[in-house]
């Protein structure tokens, strides 16, 4: 490990590899409540209207539940891809933009009022958990590899030695 990367490592911080299997981990969980929450409000889809104190509990689970996976990602996953040039950073800033975007639409999600149609949230709960099921399949391919994720930097032209 390089002197810079373990700098930039900590004495706390878990390994790469450590981190990178905390994440899966969780995806695994959130994969789990996105498809029952797809289930449920499927389900309610030949009601005329889905029932109201379970979908906003539902809604308010998975909020709190994914906004906490985004914390644990950023402090696992950000100082990683900071220190690992040249592409590190830009796929930092990428994933900052995308957890911003997820935390907006749950919030909004979560701040649905009261006086409006329980079936149009459903149904904008169904759109955002096939993205964000989509969302963790990127993530998974092209962040939440190896090759990305790791403790030692590649330095281009090193000679052996």
């Amino acid at each position: 490990m390089s002197a810079e990367r373990e700098g930039n490592r900590g004495v706390d911080r878990p390994s790469a590899e450590t981190a990178r299997r905390l994440i899966l981990e969780q995806h695994l969980g959130l994969r789990r409540l996105l498809m029952m929450g797809l289930a449920q409000v499927t389900g309610a889809e030949g009601h005329q209207e889905p029932q109201h104190e379970p979908l906003r509990a539902l809604v308010e689970e998975i909020q709190s539940v994914f906004v906490q996976h985004l914390t644990d990602e950023e402090g696992l996953i950000l100082p990683l891809l900071e220190g690992d040039l040249p592409l590190g950073p830009l796929r930092a800033e990428a994933l900052r933009d995308e957890h911003a975007r997820q935390r907006a639409e749950l919030e909004t999600l979560c701040a649905w009022p009261d006086d409006r149609s329980d079936h149009e949230l459903a149904t904008r709960f169904g759109q955002l958990a096939a993205a964000l099921l989509e969302d963790i399949a990127h993530e998974e391919r092209e962040v939440l590899t190896s090759d990305v994720i790791r403790d030692d930097s590649i330095v281009i032209d090193q000679s052996g030695g």
